[in-house]
């Protein structure tokens, strides 16, 4: 049983001094996130995944509603200067949310219709994409790719209908028996270093497991105090505590990062706070992250620091619901704005374009008709 008191106590020695983070709207020259480039579609449409292995090979990924059918996914492609759709199989439907790429004939992308399925592994060879692979009533929630012979896919849901983890060794899919682990989202530094964050079964009450991947194995790194600790709820209810990572970014072996919330409930109060803890090469550190927010998504800005998406529960985009913060190298934190030319705008996933300092950002856009259309985002 745990007491108000215990985790009133835990809570005050985990929680970081709540800080502001400086507005930067002249504290970096002025710029901001823009659109750069918005897909109109009758029924709406939102963007939600980005790809890239460099200048030339950029892909963003989402889907699109319809009045008379189920939704469809959405690939564009960034080439001569503009983006452009790009065929998908007719087969496939509801929406892209997770990719990644390795070369101009190695993108992969998943998509699903839901916890109902069907999910997809879709394959772009530099000519067309196809469907590498299908789950049927499976839920898929990413992909991570080193080379067209080494593919992870990942399908973790709470609800217990995820596809669970596969690999494709370039000829054929296997689903890989991680016993109790339940990789969520991944990210790769090479074939041989790959890090994951998820859950482990029925162990704890949140999301907090982080895993790595040596080539031969998927192990648990155990990250100490790193990250608050899992209070359960008591069977006959009361205060509880949960942490929750929502994403990992693997920049080299010695420079990894996991992000998420740490939910709190008591006397019939509950709060959300950010964590963001980083792995050295050989141990993991909590660090400093600003509260009043709930991130969900990491990127490199290339120059050593981080782009951090976050959002609230809400329906549509709205100016106050879509913080994006950056941290600087030395650990300075500020918030950036979005201009989207006087329309609220929300970007919900970012991807940094490897080698150089260019980042996309993918999301949706305002309509006057109080709709929505999905949206590409620059840092500029």
């Amino acid at each position: 049983m745990v007491c108000t008191a215990a985790l009133s106590a835990a809570v005050t020695a985990v929680t970081p001094a709540t800080a502001t983070a400086q507005a930067d709207g002249q504290a970096d020259g002025g710029r901001a996130w823009r659109v750069a480039d918005t897909r109109p579609h009758p029924g709406g449409d939102g963007l939600l995944a980005v790809a890239a292995s460099g200048r030339r090979n950029v892909w963003v990924f989402g889907g699109a509603d319809s009045e008379d059918g189920p939704t469809r996914p959405v690939a564009r492609r960034w080439a001569g200067g503009a983006w452009h759709d790009v065929a998908l199989p007719d087969e496939v439907v509801g929406s892209i949310d997770a990719a990644d790429a390795s070369s101009a004939r190695n993108v992969w992308a998943i998509a699903d219709h839901g916890d109902v399925g069907p999910s997809y592994a879709l394959r772009w060879d530099g000519r067309a994409w196809t469907v590498s692979r299908t789950w049927d009533r499976r839920f898929t929630t990413d992909v991570v790719t080193t080379g067209r012979r080494n593919v992870w896919v990942f399908g973790y849901s709470r609800a217990g209908v995820g596809a669970g983890t596969w690999h494709f060794n370039g000829k054929r899919w296997r689903k890989a028996d991680l016993g109790d682990l339940l990789p969520e989202r991944g990210s790769a530094v090479s074939a041989r270093d790959i890090w994951a964050v998820g859950a482990r079964r029925l162990a704890g009450c949140g999301d907090r497991m982080v895993a790595h991947y040596d080539g031969e194995s998927w192990n648990e790194v155990p990250t100490g105090e790193a990250l608050p600790p899992d209070i359960p709820q008591p069977e006959e209810g009361g205060p509880y505590q949960c942490v929750f990572l929502r994403d990992v970014l693997a920049v080299s072996s010695k420079d990894v990062w996991v992000v998420g919330t740490v939910y709190r409930s008591w006397d019939d109060r509950s709060e959300e706070e950010p964590v963001l803890a980083h792995w050295d090469g050989r141990t993991w550190r909590r660090e400093h992250i600003p509260g009043g927010w709930l991130p969900r998504r990491l990127a490199s800005d290339g120059r050593g620091g981080l782009w951090v998406a976050g959002w609230s529960p809400w329906d549509g985009p709205t100016p106050d619901a879509t913080p994006l913060m950056h941290r600087a190298p030395n650990g300075t934190w500020r918030t950036t704005p979005i201009d989207a030319g006087g329309r609220a705008g929300r970007i919900v996933e970012l991807g940094h374009v490897p080698g150089t300092r260019r980042v996309w950002g993918v999301g949706q856009v305002e309509t006057p008709d109080e709709s929505f259309d999905g949206a590409i985002f620059r840092y500029r």
